[in-house]
């Protein structure tokens, strides 16, 4: 609510108060606050921890983010990550918004499958 009214610098101390209590969403909203403020790699840091509360979507997320904004190097990067987690949720989100990025799927050494004839 403190994000949508402007006060991003509110928003960002009461996410962090959450997840100091270990609510990983919170930190995948503070990822994605990060994100939308330019800071890549601060959203990068704190999407790897939510990932590794057990919960990619942040990374997911930052990918979306990163596909529309026309980074597609940088969105793929971050895909590959969601796929090293196996979260079904997280890869449905990357394969839906990112079409056509492995529509094979991946061979088990991370190249792209390719076509089956």
């Amino acid at each position: 609510m403190r994000e949508r009214a402007g006060d991003r610098e509110g928003a960002e101390t009461l996410a962090q108060q959450a997840a100091g209590h270990g609510d990983a969403y919170a930190l995948a909203d503070l990822a994605v606050m990060r994100e939308r403020a330019g800071d890549r790699e601060g959203a990068e840091t704190l999407a790897q921890q939510t990932a590794g509360h057990g919960d990619p979507s942040a990374l997911a997320r930052l990918a979306v983010m990163r596909e529309k904004a026309g980074d597609r190097a940088g969105a793929e990067a971050l895909a590959r990550q969601v796929v090293d987690y196996g979260n079904p949720f997280a890869l449905y989100i990357v394969q839906r918004v990112l079409k056509g990025l492995w529509p094979y799927g991946l061979d088990p050494d991370g190249t792209p499958t390719p076509r089956w004839r």
